[in-house]
């Protein structure tokens, strides 16, 4: 759940804090106050692009932070347009923010009301209803592994002679860089080392001057005497104690230098050596990368191409076997998840209609198209080139085995087709939608993929845009049903929608003349009325009593 979320100076947002709490709060506000800036930030903080013009005027960066669960996100783009992001304090990636927001929150905006519209979206809002996603990964892995097999095809097509040629260049590199046998860190240890020997006689020179300050100075008799002075003086003792300290350190000094002595020593050829590894690394460094692991990852990079080029499975025989069992499985794969689609598509159209009848828009008739589009270079299944599915409507069973075009997302295209007026055809949602059907039905299927999962944060962009207020009560009931079971935001226009919300708040835009700023305000008891009779466009007794009446109609 999302317990708190912190805005500052994200676009008019200069510095707002909200405290949504469970079931249904909803966000109503005169246009332009900044009520939609709650889903951009939202947006923002899960990860979506945003470029630098979200940063207010004068500031020099915008960060949006959110409490999730007991775990903090926050999320800060500067002016040079360079954004980052932390999670509990620690820095993060935007996937790691996108990889939260996928496992517990929806945010649906206008752009997502036209997403809807797309099969490609439609195809996936199918699989998460249906709980594919396992499934659909599977055939996303094999297809990525039947392109690479036919790139390969492709390589061993081209030319020989530029085949060859690449093969004696990887070749040549890779014996070159094995041959140094180069280890990482390499280099800095042979420069240190390359620094000691070159100044061995100094260094030598250098142990000596201190060996003989040590042998010269009179240690032993500044122990005895602060000794004797201790016996006089128990107070001194402190004084005895830190020239024995001395003593015993400059002992260890003594001791420790004797050793280094030990260790150095003038070695012209050992410094040749040296000179020359290093001068060798270099000269790799200058072709294959900056630094040492640089050499080694491009000789890793070059032995895996010469391996793809010469090695087992690189002969045309081999790939073309690998193809055929790849698309072999392909078209396994593909063919169980196409029926697994296709069986679970008439209880999403079931789902989404009982939901619209909710919306008063019970005179819809849905169902979900299935295409498949021939393609001979494509894997063989076994399903219908096309097929209808409608409420409780028996499934066309098994297609002739037949070769179809493919994506990583398998071999449907599936398109939402809809009615939303008795007596006429079903056609693809995007050819009919108006823009209140479209936000209903986006509610609808919101709804109806609610029901299907755990507890999760549903943010909703005015999705009773194009909705009258006669409709906007049915509206409200149906958000109010999902925040039973989910935390939902609403950013809304109407009044009749408004009174069902468990929390109201409301965004008003400030302005001292030479800034503007988005202020929120949680409105409860008269002041709740007073918004709801804005809202309505009443005034005096009458407009009050109209939203008191909203309220005790919602509460019913």
């Amino acid at each position: 759940m999302l317990d708190r979320l912190e805005i500052a100076d994200f676009a008019v947002a200069r510095s707002v804090v909200i405290e949504p709490g469970a079931g249904l709060t909803v966000f109503t506000g005169e246009t332009g106050a900044g009520k939609s800036l709650v889903v951009d930030a939202l947006a923002f903080v899960f990860g979506a692009r945003r470029g630098r013009e979200v940063i207010a005027s004068g500031a020099e960066r915008a960060t949006v932070r959110a409490h999730v669960g007991g775990r903090v996100l926050e999320r800060t783009i500067a002016l040079s347009g360079r954004t980052s992001a932390r999670i509990d304090g620690e820095p993060a990636t935007v996937e790691d923010l996108r990889a939260l927001a996928e496992g517990f929150v929806d945010i649906h905006g206008q752009s997502e009301q036209l997403a809807i519209l797309s099969p490609r979206v439609q195809l996936a809002v199918l699989d998460e209803f249906a709980g594919l996603s396992g499934e659909r990964e599977a055939v996303s892995r094999t297809v990525r592994e039947l392109r690479e097999v036919r790139r390969q095809l492709g390589s061993l097509a081209t030319d020989a002679r530029e085949r060859e040629r690449l093969v004696e260049q990887l070749r040549f590199e890779t014996e070159e860089i094995d041959g140094a046998a180069l280890r990482p860190g390499e280099a800095e240890e042979l420069r240190r080392e390359q620094s000691v020997l070159g100044n061995a006689r100094r260094l030598l020179e250098d142990v000596a001057a201190a060996l003989e300050a040590l042998d010269s100075a009179a240690l032993g008799e500044v122990v005895r005497a602060t000794g004797d002075l201790a016996q006089r003086d128990p107070g001194a003792s402190d004084v005895a104690e830190l020239a024995a300290t001395l003593e015993s350190t400059a002992g260890e000094l003594s001791r420790t230098l004797r050793r280094y002595r030990e260790s150095l020593e003038e070695d012209p050829e050992r410094l040749a050596a040296a000179g020359e590894r290093l001068d060798r690394i270099a000269r790799l460094c200058r072709k294959y990368g900056e630094t040492v692991e640089d050499v080694l990852r491009y000789g890793e990079d070059a032995a895996r191409r010469l391996a793809g080029l010469t090695g087992e499975g690189a002969s045309l025989d081999g790939l073309r076997a690998k193809e055929a069992s790849l698309l072999g499985r392909l078209g396994e794969q593909a063919t169980d998840l196409s029926r697994a689609r296709r069986a679970a598509a008439g209880d999403l159209v079931r789902a989404i209609s009982e939901e619209l009848e909710s919306l008063s828009m019970g005179q819809a008739v849905l169902s979900v198209g299935f295409a498949c589009e021939d393609d001979a270079a494509g894997p063989l299944v076994a399903v219908p080139d096309y097929e209808i599915v409608i409420t409780r409507s028996p499934l066309a069973g098994e297609g002739e085995l037949h070769g179809v075009a493919f994506t990583e997302a398998g071999v449907d295209r599936v398109e939402f087709l809809v009615s939303f007026n008795a007596g006429e055809s079903p056609r693809p949602l995007s050819a009919v939608a108006s823009g209140g059907e479209t936000s209903r039905f986006l509610l609808a299927l919101t709804t109806a993929l609610g029901s299907a999962g755990s507890g999760r944060l549903e943010v909703l962009d005015e999705v009773d845009e194009g909705v009258g207020g006669r409709t906007g009560a049915v509206v409200g009931r149906a958000l109010r049903r999902l925040a039973a079971k989910h935390q939902v935001l609403c950013i809304t226009h109407l009044p009749q929608v408004a009174a069902f919300g468990d929390r109201h708040v409301v965004v008003s835009k400030q302005t001292d003349g030479e800034r503007t700023w988005s202020e929120i305000a949680v409105v409860d008891g008269g002041a709740r009325v007073e918004e709801l009779a804005a809202m309505l466009g009443g005034t005096g007794e009458a407009g009050l009593q109209a939203a008191r009446e909203l309220l005790a109609a919602a509460a019913q």
